[in-house]
């Protein structure tokens, strides 16, 4: 819209302005050399053009403070699902296999689909580079989980461990470089 808007400004400003010294100055009556009706309707393009750059300027206000509470979401949803591995780590020695399959479905699982929903937060806040660093994390973590679910599944007591304990690193390198990207610049 803001692009169209800028379009129908330049159109109008034109417009206006050509109107303006389409004919010859009459040295008699200097206000009859403008054709009034092309510079109204110049005028009221631009207008137009105008109203529609800061109806765009006002929604982009509105989209930034909706991704603040989006980013919040964001960020719990990731260091959540990075706590919960870290209890997982801690509890593994005295959980079965079954209790793991549960804990990671009923408690790791709901955080991250949160987290991969919003993830487009992200790149309007912080870009593709910050992006990329905290998904590769992410994905890497999530795959170690679900190797860890496959795992516990199987019944391979020793690849869950191993697992876990990658995701746990994987999960919180993703936490510490979201919160590297939101640390105000010096």
């Amino acid at each position: 819209m803001a692009i169209f808007g800028q379009i129908l400004l330049w159109i109008g400003f034109l417009g206006g302005s050509l109107a303006c010294v389409s004919r010859l100055e009459n040295k008699d009556d200097k206000w009859s050399t403008i054709p009034w009706g092309i510079y109204a309707a110049g005028a009221a393009v631009g207008i137009v053009g105008v109203v529609l750059i800061r109806i765009d300027k006002s929604q982009k206000s509105q989209a930034s403070a909706d991704s603040e509470s989006d980013f919040e979401t964001v960020r719990d949803s990731l260091q959540i699902v990075a706590q919960r591995i870290v209890e997982l780590d801690e509890k593994l020695d005295e959980m079965t296999c079954e209790d793991v399959l549960e804990y990671i479905d009923e408690q790791c699982v709901p955080p991250c689909a949160d987290f991969a929903d919003g993830r487009h937060v992200l790149v309007n806040r912080f870009g593709t580079s910050v992006f990329a660093a905290v998904m590769t994390e992410f994905a890497s973590g999530e795959r170690y989980m679900n190797r860890a679910w496959s795992a516990s599944a199987d019944g391979y007591v020793d690849e869950v461990e191993k697992s876990v304990r990658y995701a746990r690193t994987f999960f919180d390198a993703a936490v510490a470089e979201l919160t590297k990207a939101n640390q105000p610049q010096t």
